[in-house]
């Protein structure tokens, strides 16, 4: 079985790669998978190959969509696009082979794909940015940054907002890729590996910070607004210290939702950074809302409904427990998970119990799919796009 578990990074001359997990937590055993009677059997509407996946190393590559295509990137600087209804192949480009790599080495994709104005965002391992028009993928830009892009660059108002992993907000104006303003955060000795996501809402970008904080900063200035902590270092080591919010930060009804590895599950007032409510949670996957429900995976692999108005739990499935499992994706009236053993599995969401079960490829799932109105889109870490049917929307 493939351990690819949540890394950890010292910033100094080098970087030491750790486990995330506690001692303790390495003797615990991944759950056997579950045996159930299915209920409802989900339906696979196509294929296609990325590349070559991402083999161990960490990622956060998923695909991007809009009504016309499916953008997906690989590790190794293929980049395509695919129809949305039928997969079909409508361009490839390399970025391995771009004028801006020097060494004509591996771009080392890891950032995710972005997606505003007809141009895609892509960020890496090397501290590069490109720009990519979406109709045809030819490269529109391309420019450097002060660290890695682990997170998805975010587009809005014709910038690109980059979390680099020195902890640092940049903001690029989209046409060239110039630098438009830069913020500085501080970063703790010892973090995860990974940088959150920023969520733009209300002329802000909400983010979490390695050092427990969630922060608002204004959108046009990086000027930052206000910041919170949701979770405070304790225990004698750097490890057990360890408090990163690496989740992208959800905003409803001009309400954050935000969770820290050993720390909270908080709402947060948007415009104030007053907290609402907090409850004790620990987890680094993104978490998911939809209509009264926080759907959430912590740390250990266990699957989460709560109450957003106050955080008061529905349910817990543990049967999933240290399966490293992906964050939660709603599909109607199913919640999906996916595994380190390439498994999605699929949940009603008013119970939490199975009602289905996806072999999908022996290499594992590392990220939760993206939803649409009508379908499901992930990567295996083997390099398999999968385009799956959303089940039909019961209204009685």
């Amino acid at each position: 079985m493939i351990k690819w578990v949540k890394n950890i990074t010292i910033i100094a001359s080098t970087a030491l790669m750790l486990s995330a997990c506690s001692s303790s937590d390495e003797e615990n055993q991944a759950a056997v998978l579950p045996i159930f009677e299915a209920t409802y059997q989900p339906k696979i509407a196509w294929t296609q190959s990325v590349g070559n996946g991402i083999g161990d190393y960490y990622s956060q590559l998923q695909p991007a969509v809009d009504e016309k295509a499916v953008y997906v990137a690989a590790r190794n600087g293929a980049v395509k696009a695919f129809s949305i209804k039928r997969g079909k192949l409508l361009w490839k480009t390399s970025l391995t082979s771009n004028e801006s790599d020097l060494l004509n080495t591996s771009p080392r994709i890891s950032g995710g794909v972005g997606l505003g104005d007809n141009t895609l965002f892509i960020g890496t391992e090397n501290a590069e940015v490109f720009a990519l028009n979406a109709t045809d993928g030819k490269v529109k830009w391309s420019t450097r940054v002060s660290g890695e892009v682990l997170a998805q660059p975010v587009y809005d108002n014709k910038l690109v907002i980059i979390h680099t992993s020195r902890g640092d907000l940049i903001a690029l104006n989209s046409d060239n890729g110039e630098q438009v303003w830069h913020l500085s955060n501080s970063q703790p000795k010892l973090t995860l590996r990974g940088n959150a996501t920023p969520t733009i809402a209300q002329g802000g970008i909400v983010y979490g910070r390695s050092d427990g904080y969630v922060a608002l900063a204004l959108l046009m200035t990086g000027q930052s607004r206000w910041q919170l902590p949701i979770a405070r270092p304790y225990g004698a080591t750097e490890l057990e210290r360890l408090v990163d919010v690496d989740m992208k930060p959800v905003v409803l009804n001009n309400i954050v939702y935000a969770l820290a590895y050993n720390g909270n599950l908080v709402a947060i007032e948007l415009l104030t950074g007053r907290e609402i409510w907090s409850q004790k949670y620990s987890g680094f996957s993104n978490l998911t809302v939809s209509g009264q429900d926080i759907f959430l995976t912590d740390y250990r692999g266990y699957i989460f409904s709560v109450d957003r108005d106050d955080g008061q739990q529905h349910w817990v499935n543990k049967e999933l427990a240290y399966r490293n499992v992906t964050g939660v994706t709603v599909a109607n009236e199913y919640i999906v998970v996916g595994d380190e053993e390439g498994y999605l599995h699929w949940l009603d969401r008013l119970t939490g119990q199975f009602v289905a079960q996806q072999d999908l490829d022996e290499g594992g799932l590392y990220k939760e799919p993206i939803a649409t109105t009508t379908h499901l889109y992930l990567q295996t870490r083997n390099g398999e796009l999968i385009a799956i049917e959303k089940p039909i929307l019961n209204v009685e």
